[in-house]
């Protein structure tokens, strides 16, 4: 599948892209949030928070939290490098991610199946559950960085909501050219919140009802990413 690159086109139309997957990055957040003791598999803030707590309680959770951190960087580091390496043959490298991506979240999907009810944080089964989750969002948050950085990211929305309320002020202040672009970046940045909280919401519901299975949900999302959506280029939204 990966050998299938499609040379560099133009990208598809930012907005169905970043809210796809900023969709698809709330469901699996809020999944390893519920089904692995409080993991942020994106959000490496709360989790250096988390591993505070955790160091003074002595909460077995630590483990996995602890091992996610280097997990997180080498598969980002990896990611970088499948870029690079389509790149340099005339390709953008993005489904190749997206190949990588679909792969860790059926990887999570099948070790959290195989284990459930996963009753205990240190369990090697959660510890690799976890892992795969965090991989699949270290590659998403690499794309977003590398393949297209001036989208409106899909995973950080501290980011996103801080920029939405700038651009809120600046938008109406009256100031030419400055008003317009405030608003054209508001109009990015908005859907992605809310389709980010909306994947937050089926998320949640999915886990309750359909245990992991839900993660089924976001790895049709890129299946349909790879089915239709053009490959961006390394400039792409710039």
């Amino acid at each position: 599948m990966v050998d299938e690159e499609v040379p560099l086109e133009p990208v598809e139309p930012a907005l169905l892209l970043t809210t796809s997957l900023s969709f698809i990055a709330g469901v699996v957040d809020v999944v390893g949030f519920v089904a692995l003791f409080g993991l942020f598999t994106s959000h490496f803030t709360g989790n250096f928070v988390v591993i505070g707590q955790e160091l003074v309680t002595h909460s077995l959770r630590l483990i996995a939290e602890l091992i996610a951190i280097p997990m997180f960087v080498l598969v980002a580091a990896t990611t970088r490098l499948v870029v690079l390496y389509w790149e340099h043959r005339g390709y953008s490298g993005f489904r190749a991610c997206l190949v990588l991506q679909i792969a860790m979240l059926v990887g999570c999907m099948a070790v959290g199946l195989a284990a459930s009810p996963i009753t205990n944080p240190a369990a090697v089964a959660s510890i690799v559950a976890a892992q795969f989750g965090v991989a699949a969002m270290a590659i998403q948050n690499t794309i977003c960085r590398v393949i297209f950085p001036a989208h409106p990211p899909t995973t950080v929305m501290t980011i996103n909501l801080t920029q939405a309320s700038v651009d809120l002020v600046d938008m109406n202040r009256g100031v030419p050219g400055l008003s317009e672009v405030a608003r054209a970046r508001f109009d990015r940045t908005a859907p992605v919140i809310a389709t980010f909280a909306l994947g937050v919401i089926v998320g949640a519901y999915g886990y309750v009802f359909f245990s992991f299975w839900c993660l089924a949900i976001p790895i049709a999302g890129l299946l349909a990413i790879m089915a239709f959506a053009s490959s961006p280029t390394p400039a792409a939204g710039t």
